[in-house]
């Protein structure tokens, strides 16, 4: 029997297990009764109805469709190629996780943390990420349609290559975040904070990037961005449009 004394991490998950009917992770060892390595367990086992701590747990490639993780503590963990369509993370810890080629269409993100994440290749259509933090996480290559960042904490992040058709980012901090190569077609980013951004060779058409602060940000290389989409925006002597566009002085504004 494998004492929850030794391993920490399995007392949360017990002691939760016994406030309700069943646990929803339940370590299993391989057959050679030792650990996998990097102290991770081998295998997982899976229920719905769990929030827990399970920090630098590898559950790749696992099917999560619909798994309530909900202000669990996930911290350093690996979700790549994991099945997470409706699976709600909202309130969770998720520092540093791994989500590279895993599906999250229409999860809920909301207010969680997952500052230092990876989302390489993922499927995040229509997620609901409001108010999340999300800094330095990369995006590089996911696609994002419909997805919803507002109020979001998207500091430094990387949307190389993201396809994002009619994403919504408004009133989101979005500073030092790079959309090189990104697909942004009707995105939102209105209120948003886009100091410092970068976006070359970016398509931003129907975009709508209204009372926008961009001070500092370099979008000279991106396509579609119109004057009307730029309305009530601002800028500094820092900031690169395309050709024949400009911007007000931003005068204090964050």
């Amino acid at each position: 029997m494998i004492s929850v004394h030794r391993f920490p991490s399995l007392y949360a998950i017990a002691l939760f297990g016994l406030m309700y009917a069943a646990p929803a992770f339940a370590w299993q060892m391989d057959e050679l009764g030792a650990w996998a390595t990097k102290g991770r367990p081998s295998a997982v086992t899976y229920s719905r109805g769990f929030s827990g701590s399970c920090i630098g747990c590898d559950l790749t490639g696992r099917n999560l469709n619909g798994a309530r993780l909900a202000g669990g503590n996930f911290g350093g963990s690996h979700f790549s190629g994991a099945i997470m369509r409706r699976a709600d993370l909202s309130g969770g810890n998720f520092i540093r996780a791994e989500f590279d080629r895993s599906d999250l269409d229409n999860a809920d993100l909301s207010s969680g943390i997952f500052s230092g994440a990876s989302f390489v290749g993922a499927a995040l259509a229509g997620i609901n990420a409001t108010g999340a933090n999300i800094s330095r996480a990369n995006f590089t290559g996911a696609s994002m349609a419909r997805a919803g960042l507002d109020g979001a904490n998207l500091a430094g992040c990387n949307f190389t290559a993201v396809r994002g058709r009619e994403i919504t980012m408004t009133n989101a901090n979005l500073t030092g975040s790079r959309f090189d190569s990104a697909q942004m077609t009707d995105a939102d980013f209105s209120s948003a904070n886009l100091r410092g951004a970068r976006a070359n060779r970016a398509n931003f058409t129907g975009a709508d990037f209204r009372l926008a602060n961009l001070s500092g940000a370099d979008f000279s290389g991106a396509i579609g961005i119109t004057r009307a989409a730029l309305e009530g925006a601002c800028g500094d002597e820092n900031t690169k449009l395309p050709d024949g566009l400009t911007l007000a002085a931003c005068r204090g504004r964050r």
